[in-house]
């Protein structure tokens, strides 16, 4: 299953992908840097640098900058992968921020993309870890 992130909501993706993952199925992520958080900008960017710094201030729990970390993680709490089970799913999990070669000509799935027809408050992935990246904790 090819999922594209272009303007899709974070935790719905993240449902769907995790349920076709503990299901057996390969699931890649393609265009993960336009995956979408819905909310108001500074409480979206406080919550993440937050976690940040908890982490960094002790010996964990740490949380990733990167695209692929954000989206894989927001995934992983979807999945028991403390189990076997869950951490073999959590292999069959691909996250690429653009669309790969091998993907650019096979169909691909859009979930719950975000309605423009209103002004949405919103951040994009590539932008928070733009931030997380270049911010002092």
């Amino acid at each position: 299953m090819i999922l594209d992130g272009k303007d899709s909501i974070l935790g719905r993706l993240s449902s769907v992908a995790a349920k076709a993952v503990l299901e057996g199925e390969q699931v890649v992520i393609v265009n993960a840097r336009d995956i979408v958080i819905v909310g108001d900008k500074n409480s979206i960017l406080k919550k993440y640098t937050e976690r940040r710094r908890i982490g960094t201030m002790s010996k964990g729990p740490f949380f990733p900058r990167d695209i692929n970390g954000i989206v894989r993680r927001a995934i992983r709490g979807m999945i028991r992968r403390k189990r076997y089970h869950g951490r073999m799913a959590f292999k069959n999990l691909r996250v690429f921020e653009g669309v790969p070669e091998e993907y650019k000509d096979a169909e691909k799935m859009n979930i719950a993309k975000v309605k423009m027809d209103r002004p949405v408050k919103r951040v994009k992935i590539g932008e928070l870890s733009n931030i997380l990246k270049y911010r002092k904790v």
